[in-house]
């Protein structure tokens, strides 16, 4: 469309170069977390879409990995707030393990 200037080849290559290099640096699952966030700031900052809480969502992930690591039966069972609304999403109306009707009346019954 001609709104970015695409660099040349060997400067392309440099830079998944240097993305693979940093992104290999990471020693846990939190960097990676981290290390996307700033990847999907680059790609707004880049283009005309729109801006929202990048922060805000490696925050979210944070917590969803800790529920995660703390119980693996559970951590589907908790709820985040939007980064673009700000509303806290409702807790599901039965365990995860116990909810076996996946259908989209009963996921909706909140």
């Amino acid at each position: 469309m001609g709104r970015i200037e695409i660099p040349d080849l060997a400067a392309r290559q440099a830079d998944v170069a240097e993305r693979i290099e940093r992104e290999n640096a990471g020693e846990d699952d939190y960097y990676a977390i981290r290390y996307q966030g700033d990847y999907v700031a680059e790609l707004i900052d880049e283009t005309d879409y729109p801006s929202f809480d990048v922060d805000g969502a490696c925050d979210a992930f944070y917590q969803w990995k800790k529920h995660k690591k703390a119980d693996i039966m559970t951590f589907r069972n908790n709820s985040y707030k939007s980064v673009i609304t700000g509303t806290m999403a409702p807790v599901h109306h039965t365990p995860w393990k116990d909810a076996l009707d996946d259908s989209l009346e009963v996921y909706l019954e909140n």
